[in-house]
């Protein structure tokens, strides 16, 4: 492994967009090899507890320009996150009905 590499990411706590509208969470472990981290996804469904993946999939954004991962410095910081994604939407009233002036 190339150690002039800067590593910025070990240790980050992450989210990361699945195709279906859900996400997955975890924390970047450490660098595995020169453009590859190991990552700790959380959760029951997940099969292996570490996985692999590229600096180039960690780059991806969607059809629309969003980024599919994003990174946290603390756990905290991305529970807020979550939360704020997770939180319904507050429906917003828009009347359309132009006040009139009536004569006094």
């Amino acid at each position: 492994m190339n150690t002039s590499e800067p590593d910025t990411l070990s240790g980050t706590y992450f989210t990361a967009d699945n195709p279906d509208g859900s996400y997955g969470s975890g924390q970047v472990v450490r660098l595995a090899a020169p453009g590859v981290y190991l990552v700790r996804y959380e959760g029951t469904e997940v099969t292996l507890p570490l996985e692999l993946v590229s600096l180039d999939e960690m780059l991806e954004a969607t059809s629309e320009g969003f980024k599919v991962w994003r990174f946290f410095d603390t756990i905290e910081d991305r529970e807020k996150w979550m939360e704020w994604l997770d939180a319904p939407s507050k429906p917003r009233v828009i009347s359309l009905v132009r006040p009139t002036n009536e004569p006094e």
